[in-house]
């Protein structure tokens, strides 16, 4: 990362509280080296440590942080908003050790390299690690954006000081996240359930979902149909056709709805009843037909920009089926280093990035490759550049791609596992998809009418002229209209203008409107960035969350649905937070924050800028938000322990009956989507002494097998056993008793 110019505006220095102020940040002098005395090299994780020690020499001590070592408190707010909103930070459990061993190696360390990730949190843990280790050697800041050698001797050679502005926004970001967190949370405890948690971008994520449920409701699906032909010329094959005009006036229509996060296209027709295509189906039969128009071209098509961290989610989980933390998950293992007979070094470069930048010397090499193994044809005059288009993209990162194009997927995949595999596959082919020429389509749309011209019939494909890029990197058409057909590929015969086809069949077909879809992980991913809601590296973590906390459930075909619980937070903080809930709003922090890292904006002055308003929100709130609880519905079941009434309620795994005397009575029964019971089988304590532990009682339970014996003490005890029919049959003709 290359240093940043002094801005017109000064960051101001986070403020701390007073037990852990930092040292003077001055400048300290490069001592001489001394016999013994090493150099220090810190990164955050223990994988880097293991990949990048292999790349230095015995002079470099590498060790790891293991995350970030200081945070605010966990039992207060730790944030004192009358005093600059100084921090008080503390080191967090684990990390007391970790720091007491690298100030024993900091002694005799003549200088202090300081390798996170090259983005804002890594700069952060860069900081914290500076203000705890206690020694005199001074401390410098290396980034690079892959793990290999060449990059990490790089980084050395060109060491910076800490860049306080991207610190700043780091902080400001945990500050205003905190205060909200921690000052929202027990509002919702008090008024509607403890437990609950609330965040700035959270909260908006879960409103888009509950606002789409909403406009899912409100829509009203429509039938409505199409008039389709069979045509041929001459002795040709027959070829299919679609009517799209009608008495002079176009036989579809796209209707646009305005929606809370975007517009939803959707077609319909003129044919709002089958009766209504009569007349053009009759008039078609007894028509003659001539070709009225041939537009026939070459169409080109440009391949997609290289992945960044949100596009590599989407593709993820569109073409793998992964989530998104575990798309990243995989990806931090590809990115910090892989075994590969010998040699460790990492496979793609950061993977936290919203920049399409490419390195010169990586796109020399792409190009290289592409002309020695594709040929000539397949590798552009000039290397593709791809413009920003992720509001507040950091152009000092890299997209994602291959640290080497020779880095084949198929010669790599020995040594990861499954997943690491797939994922490489996936940002490999995207990459040199990248970098490879346009695709170009032979593309021909004709045009029928009568003799009256009361009817025009349209037919059209396109066929691949050269394949480009899609050579190795085929993309799925995104529908940008509902119930918008596909463009066909059949052969058409020899067609010109004035020839005359001849009518084989009419048919009509059956449509109906469909309303705007549910939000899957792609969708929501797509919709946060396109608002420039948070930010990619947090899209995984934010979703997890909302689904752990019982805001969201995730079903089984991958829809995000909004809970009861979900649908009532969102309304009560939507009346009192209305700013904190608006998209633009949460949008404008975040420009803000981009702002800050620049070094545009006073961090202390920005916090001011949202606390004050959020603090008069939050006193109203407290005062005259009405306490709420999420539906409980009385049923008529009987509780299958105690035979009390069952209630139903909703988690985060969907709605189920509860014993109405929970907790005193654990009886439960899940139900299915449709809220039918789903087969519950209470498991039934038997006389029999586990023979592996030989101290607990087994029990008799049920799975889609049938009938086995467990240990009751699972899980320290992994027993099973088979029972016999006579076991069974004894056990299942008595009351069952309650395990």
């Amino acid at each position: 990362m290359a240093k940043k110019p002094t801005k017109a505006v000064a960051a101001e220095t986070p403020k701390i509280a007073a037990e852990e102020a930092p040292r003077p940040a001055a400048e300290k002098k490069p001592k001489v080296s001394k016999a013994g005395t090493k150099h220090l090299v810190i990164v955050e994780s223990p994988t880097k440590e293991k990949t990048i020690s292999r790349f230095l020499d015995s002079d470099y001590i590498v060790r790891s942080s293991f995350g970030h070592v200081r945070d605010l408190p966990k039992e207060e707010l730790g944030v004192d908003v009358k005093d600059k909103f100084a921090a008080k930070y503390v080191l967090v459990e684990r990390a007391k050790k970790i720091i007491a061993d690298l100030n024993m190696i900091a002694k005799n360390a003549d200088v202090i390299y300081l390798a996170t990730d090259p983005d804002r949190e890594g700069e952060a843990i860069s900081w914290h690690l500076r203000e705890v280790i206690k020694t005199d050697a001074p401390f410098k800041r290396i980034s690079f954006h892959e793990i290999t050698k060449t990059a990490i001797e790089e980084s050395l050679k060109s060491p910076r000081d800490l860049d306080m502005a991207l610190v700043n926004a780091q902080q400001s970001r945990r500050i205003i996240d905190r205060i909200v967190g921690y000052k929202l949370s027990p509002l919702l405890w008090n008024k509607i359930k403890s437990g609950l948690s609330a965040g700035r971008v959270q909260s908006v994520t879960v409103r888009l979902i509950a606002e789409r449920a909403k406009e899912i409701a409100a829509f009203k699906e429509e039938d409505y149909y199409t008039v389709d032909t069979k045509l041929a010329k001459g002795d040709s094959k027959d070829f299919d056709s679609k009517l799209v005009r009608w008495e002079a006036a176009p036989v579809e229509q796209t209707v646009t709805l305005k929606l809370f996060a975007e517009d939803y296209r959707y077609k319909t027709s003129v044919f709002k009843k089958i009766e209504d295509t009569v007349e053009a189906a009759t008039y078609l039969r007894n028509s003659t037909l001539k070709v009225s128009k041939v537009d026939a071209k070459a169409v080109r098509q440009k391949p997609k920009p290289p992945f960044i961290t949100s596009t590599l989610q989407q593709d993820a989980y569109n073409k793998l089926g992964f989530s998104s933390d575990r798309t990243m998950k995989v990806a931090q293992s590809l990115y910090e280093g892989v075994d590969m007979g010998g040699e460790r070094s990492g496979l793609i470069t950061y993977m936290r990035t919203d920049s399409f930048n490419v390195s010169a010397d990586m796109q020399k090499e792409a190009a290289k490759f592409i002309a020695e193994i594709y040929g000539a044809d397949f590798c552009p005059a000039k290397p593709p550049t791809y413009l920003k288009k992720v509001k507040g993209a950091q152009e000092a990162h890299e997209a994602i791609h291959p640290t080497s194009a020779y880095k084949r997927p198929e010669e790599m995949g020995k040594f990861l596992s499954a997943d690491q595999a797939k994922l490489y596959d996936l940002i490999w082919r995207r990459f040199m998809a990248s970098q490879m020429e346009e695709a170009i389509f032979d593309s021909l749309s004709v045009e029928f009418s009568d003799e009256n011209g009361r009817s025009v019939l349209r037919t059209s494909g396109r066929t691949v002229k050269f394949e480009g890029y899609l050579k190795i990197y085929m993309e799925e058409k995104e529908e940008e209209v509902s119930g918008e057909d596909e463009e066909g590929s059949a052969a058409l015969p020899p067609l010109k203008e004035g020839d005359i086809v001849t009518l084989k069949d009419v048919s009509t077909k059956p449509h109906r409107t469909s309303p705007p879809p549910n939000y899957n992980e792609a969708s929501i991913i797509k919709t946060l960035e396109k608002h420039g809601i948070g930010r990619p590296s947090t899209y995984a973590v934010i979703i997890k969350n909302v689904v752990d906390r019982g805001y969201i459930n995730r079903e089984k075909d991958r829809k995000l649905l909004i809970t009861e619980l979900g649908a009532l937070v969102t309304e009560k903080l939507k009346d009192f937070f209305k700013e904190i809930m608006e998209i633009s709003y949460t949008a404008s922090i975040e420009d803000k924050l981009d702002d800050i890292a620049d070094g545009n904006m006073d961090w202390v002055k920005f916090m001011g800028e949202f606390y004050t308003p959020f603090a008069a929100d939050l006193a109203t709130a407290e005062k005259d938000m009405v306490k709420s609880r999420p539906n409980v519905i009385k049923t008529d079941e009987k509780c299958p322990l105690c035979l009390s009434p069952m209630v139903q309620r909703e988690s985060r795994f969907g709605k189920y009956l509860s014993c109405s005397r929970f907790p005193k009575c654990k009886g439960k029964v899940p139900l299915d989507k449709e809220g039918n019971k789903q087969e519950y089988f209470s498991p039934i304590k038997t006389e029999k002494t586990c023979t592996k532990c030989n101290k607990n009682a087994m029990l008799l339970r049920k799975s889609a097998r049938g009938y086995f014996l467990a240990c009751s003490g699972f899980p320290k005890c992994r027993n099973i056993e088979q029972p016999t029919p006579e076991e069974v049959e004894r056990l299942t003709g008595q009351k069952n008793k309650p395990a």
